[in-house]
């Protein structure tokens, strides 16, 4: 006869637990999420609160995992529920729930509901710094606050940084132009947290964050500024020339031309013996060629003021500005036609406006 998984007495040949007991452990959790949303809206009352959460917690069979389960779906709710702007309380709050119903950081974190908290908060605060309600200095003070009391990890931080400029660009591009001081606003925030714009992820590298970047090396090149050189560059650039941007994972295709030759035969079979047969006549072959693009491998497409520069592992191509005859962009590649060079090339990964206005500014 097996015990009740609640109160821990004989339950029966064929349960595990007591329907009585059963239904005292749901009403329990139900009353659980009651008294921990109460915490959230009155956290002044938390005395009478906790007396009785301990009732609860002996009396309704709740374990540890029945708490933290009920405490992670709370710290939604009051995600949920916050807007901006976000007061310091909000994390002296939830510390203090945590503490006080007895859920450790990595039971109240097991499904993210901490690091979404974090995450809404300092959007909040980097949205606050976009609109101009607080300076840099005070964005990032809010940022170290939320990450030391609520902290998560790294990777979130960044995915959240990279977020809220990205938004941010969306929001300022929205009457389709950029003042100077939402120009300042963007530069002073990715110079702070230390964001490189080409270095975001895939689904940021088309956004409009990206074309504001690009849109002001294009004015700078145009004005006869270039970009100063980072230290290290894995490829070599000639004299007064600049690395503008980089594209990774480009893939490099290139013409290749077969040939075959096709013959034809006029004559007659004559048989001379049994088994034996002489063709007569003359036969006549002509080369065919057929063409078809042969991919290269996959690589980093650096663009500079002078040149296309293809490189990975296995093939390395520049392609000079100068030597262009022809140029087809896609919207994911474009087409080369270089001088001397009957062969295509075709450089496929890519969006392809930032290289077509580079060539239209050179070549004015």
């Amino acid at each position: 006869m097996s015990a009740c998984k609640y109160c821990g007495q004989k339950a029966g040949l064929f349960s595990d637990c007591h329907k009585e007991c059963e239904a005292k452990h749901a009403q329990g959790l139900v009353r659980l999420r009651k008294l921990m949303d109460d915490f959230f809206r009155n956290p002044n009352g938390v005395t009478t609160l906790l007396q009785e959460y301990q009732e609860l917690v002996k009396e309704h069979y709740l374990n540890r995992e029945n708490v933290a389960n009920v405490a992670r779906a709370a710290i939604d709710r009051y995600a949920d529920s916050l807007h901006r702007p976000f007061p310091a309380s909000i994390l002296q709050i939830v510390s203090q729930f945590l503490i006080q119903f007895k859920v450790s950081y990595s039971d109240a974190n097991q499904l993210g509901a901490i690091t979404r908290l974090s995450q809404k908060i300092i959007k909040g605060h980097i949205a606050d710094y976009f609109t101009e309600a607080i300076d840099l200095a005070q964005m990032q003070e809010r940022i170290h606050k939320v990450i030391t009391t609520l902290p998560i990890l790294p990777d979130d931080i960044n995915e959240t940084y990279q977020y809220m400029l990205n938004k941010a660009a969306d929001n300022f591009l929205k009457d389709g132009q950029l003042t100077g001081q939402e120009e300042h606003l963007l530069n002073q925030y990715m110079a702070a947290l230390n964001i490189q714009v080409q270095n975001l992820p895939v689904k940021y590298q088309n956004g409009s964050i990206t074309k504001i970047a690009q849109t002001a090396i294009l004015n700078n090149v145009q004005a006869g500024n270039l970009p100063s050189q980072p230290v290290m560059l894995p490829i070599v650039l000639g004299k007064d020339e600049a690395l503008l941007w980089t594209y990774p994972d480009v893939t490099l295709y290139q013409e290749k031309v077969e040939k075959e030759f096709v013959g034809r035969h006029n004559g007659v079979n004559i048989r001379v013996i049994k088994g034996v047969t002489l063709r007569t006549g003359k036969s006549k072959g002509k080369p065919v060629e057929h063409s078809y693009m042969n991919n290269m491998g996959t690589g980093d497409l650096y663009v500079t003021n002078k040149h296309l520069i293809f490189q990975s592992p296995t093939k390395a191509v520049k392609v000079p500005f100068a030597k262009l005859i022809g140029i087809t962009p896609y919207t994911d590649g474009i087409e080369v036609h270089k001088e001397g060079d009957a062969k295509r090339l075709v450089l496929q990964g890519f969006d392809s406006w930032f290289v077509m206005c580079l060539l239209q500014i050179v070549n004015q």
